[in-house]
């Protein structure tokens, strides 16, 4: 692997050194199916920017939607920061599009010193009123792009919001390897968004639309303005039509969305950790995972710099507080069932219009949005018959820069990706294995050439350590134990790792399985677990039973894993074993490995469900509320899907299946819980009973079909 990646680098940096021979170039230039370094990247926060001598023109455009969600009378605009190669605005040629459509990036709502739940008016929402055409404007006038970068100025991306003093445009540079090479660059935050109008919407299809309008500017069916007030016209004189999305966890969710609509012009997209469905990020199989099951509201808000009538963001828009408040109160009313609510933020119900390509990229590691998006989405594309790549690596929640797949940069793989589907460079990239899976053990990436057609086995487990016909669960204890283990600290004093918390459980909150398997043994694909419950507390909804696989030697035998930081900013630590030029003068790209840390337990995978919705399959869609009743003591049948994974057991390594209540891991507990208390209110929302029938037990562990 050592001497791959030492190969690699030499090779890198030849090629950095030949593309500085290209210099003088104003067009984009292609060797070995890349784009190579053409243009100087200007740094666009320097306090005295200007666009004149620059390479790249920078200047800010307002596209107009088709919805007036603030009811101002007028349709909404958004604003887009437009980072353009100069010599594709001077007609050199036609510039292909990035477009991050990242809502963070506009700048965010400080919420915890606003406080979200504060700004909620109890006053009905009709959700229809948001679908207002709204009046659209009539152009006085147009501008070429070269004339509104001259009249640029860079406070139009380079300020900070109120109260916390984000930077605004967060995002504009991370590009930058882009810019160098020709392509064009977009940003927007979308509706609702700091310096764009209407209403933030979190995942409606208003809040879709509004990027749509972007991509469809971009392809000349749309008209966007120089700013909010003038009515001049400006067209993206300088691009070509093609467009790729892409972005990480909310804005890789938006590329997904918009993919949807069948927009023209939208060639592929390139989702980072994205969202399919918002009923799968905070609910599972009819369970809520979370306390504050109405975390779209709370989101929505902290992306809603437009909302605020005042230039301090202390007056919210009334209208949009009672939106929050409706928006609230629906996510609530749900208590983990899909409904109607959930249905609205549903991007997998119809994949018919998709006619893009996508690159599917998601952490094996990533506990924040888990990889049953990653598996919706490729799904959604297998269906609509359209190509699609899935990339699954290590790492968490994160991009994929500076990792090498498949023998390859991952720079340089986008950059193929984006060289063949924005200037049709013939590259072969679209023939890359359909499948690359990272390995746990040496980092190596395995290659399959389908998904989602999983062959699958099964083992018994050991009855020796669980010797019981039926285990029984009572969550009393959970509460309790949980907020010592929690805010507790290891023998050196470091934060307690949650992949030991679910082997450390109480015996009364906790049954375990323990599987002997063959050395070397891999799965890959959706684990199942098959099995029995019954409980006596059937009146109750929102029961949540979770089922955890582990990887251990035994209770005290450390072993290497990839571990996360912090698991809601799930991340792991990196090693850097070199660099490549970048080009242009642009800091030269780190090529890095990821590294392993020290563990007694390694949760591999999870999966939750609810007590009072059993006999349901993988999508969230069949978890509408049940209306037949259900019986006290009576077994029914579960499955348990867990999230798509792959894992090796190296030899002396076991299986562990861990069956418990709810997981404090996941549900954001009141007020006092961070405190070490555990309020009344809690103790009863999550005390409730079960039983497991042993003998029904099976977890099923798939491989890719054809594939050992």
């Amino acid at each position: 692997m050592k001497k791959t990646i030492g190969l690699l680098l030499a090779a890198l940096m030849l090629l950095g050194t030949a593309s500085l021979a290209q210099e003088q170039e104003t067009v984009p230039v292609f060797e070995n199916g890349m784009a190579q370094p053409i243009l100087e990247v200007t740094n666009l926060r320097s306090s005295d920017y200007t666009n004149e001598g620059s390479d790249i023109l920078r200047f800010c455009v307002y596209v107009e939607t088709d919805h007036d969600t603030d009811s101002d009378g007028k349709a909404d605009l958004v604003e887009a920061l437009v980072q353009v190669p100069r010599a594709a605005a001077q007609g050199h040629y036609k510039a292909g599009t990035l477009y991050d459509p990242t809502p963070y990036g506009a700048g965010t709502v400080d919420d915890e010193t606003l406080k979200s739940s504060m700004v909620l008016n109890p006053v009905p929402f009709d959700y229809e009123k948001l679908y207002a055409s709204g009046e659209k404007r009539t152009p006085k006038g147009s501008m070429t792009t070269l004339e509104a970068a001259e009249l640029a100025e860079a406070d139009s991306w380079n300020y900070r919001v109120p109260i916390s003093r984000q930077q605004g445009y967060g995002y504009a540079e991370i590009y930058n390897y882009y810019l160098a090479r020709g392509f064009a660059v977009v940003e927007a935050g979308g509706i609702g968004t700091y310096g764009s109008e209407g209403f933030e919407l979190c995942g409606f299809d208003l809040e879709r639309d509004a990027h749509r309008c972007v991509v469809e500017w971009l392809t000349g069916d749309r008209v966007a303005f120089t700013d909010p007030y003038s009515d001049i016209e400006i067209a993206a004189d300088w691009s070509n039509g093609n467009v790729a999305m892409t972005g990480c966890s909310y804005g890789g969710t938006l590329p997904f969305e918009v993919a949807t609509t069948g927009v023209k012009g939208l060639r592929t997209i390139i989702p980072f950790a994205g969202i399919a469905s918002w009923y799968d990020y905070t609910n599972s199989q009819g369970a809520p995972l979370y306390l504050e099951a109405d975390y779209g509201y709370d989101l929505a808000f902290f992306n809603s710099g437009a909302a605020f009538l005042d230039d301090d963001w202390t007056v919210v828009n009334d209208d949009y507080a009672s939106f929050l408040w409706q928006f609230s109160q629906d996510q609530k009313a749900t208590n983990g069932n899909y409904d109607d609510i959930w249905e609205r933020l549903d991007y997998t119900l119809d994949p018919s219009k998709i006619s893009c390509s996508a690159l599917i990229v998601h952490g094996m590691n990533d506990f924040n949005v888990t990889t049953k998006h990653a598996d919706l989405m490729a799904r959604a594309f297998a269906s609509a018959g359209q190509p699609f790549k899935l990339v699954l690596h290590q790492d968490g929640h994160n991009f994929l820069n500076g990792i090498v797949v498949n023998g390859d940069l991952w720079e340089q793989i986008m950059n193929k990706w984006l060289s063949h589907y924005l200037y049709d460079v013939d590259n072969g990239i679209e023939n890359m294995p359909a499948v690359s899976v990272q390995s746990n053990v040496d980092g190596s990436f395995a290659n399959y050439a389908t998904w989602g057609d999983f062959s699958y086995e099964s083992f018994p487990y050991d009855r020796e350590t669980n010797p019981d016909n039926v285990s029984h669960i009572d969550t009393t204890a959970i509460a309790a134990y949980a907020t010592g283990y929690l805010t507790g600290t290891d023998d050196a004093g470091r934060e307690n790792l949650r992949d030991n918390y679910y082997l450390s459980l109480p015996e009364s909150a906790s049954a375990t399985y323990v599987f002997e398997l063959p050395d070397n043994y891999t799965f890959c694909g959706i684990p199942e677990l098959h099995v029995k419950l019954s409980t006596r507390n059937v009146n109750m909804e929102g029961m949540v039973f979770s089922a955890l696989l582990l990887d251990t030697i035994d209770s005290s035998t450390e072993f290497k894993a990839y571990m996360t930081q912090k698991r809601l900013r799930d991340t792991l630590p990196k090693h850097t074993i070199g660099v490549m030029e970048t080009g242009r003068g642009l800091p030269r790209t780190k090529v890095q490995e990821f590294v392993k840390s020290n563990t007694r337990a390694k949760l591999i995978t999870f999966g939750h469900g609810d007590l009072a919705n059993f006999g349901r399959g993988y999508e969230g869609r069949e978890y509408r509320t049940r209306t037949e009743e259900m019986k006290a003591g009576e077994y029914y049948d579960y499955t348990i899907y867990l999230q798509p994974t792959s894992y090796t057991f190296e030899p002396g390594h076991k299986a562990v299946l861990v069956i418990t209540g709810w997981d404090p891991y996941l549900a954001f507990l009141d007020e006092d819980y961070d405190s070490g208390k555990v309020s009344d209110a809690t103790q009863s929302t999550y005390t409730y009973a079960f039983n497991i029938d042993n003998s029904s037990l099976e977890l099923r562990l798939p491989s890719i079909a054809g594939t050992k």
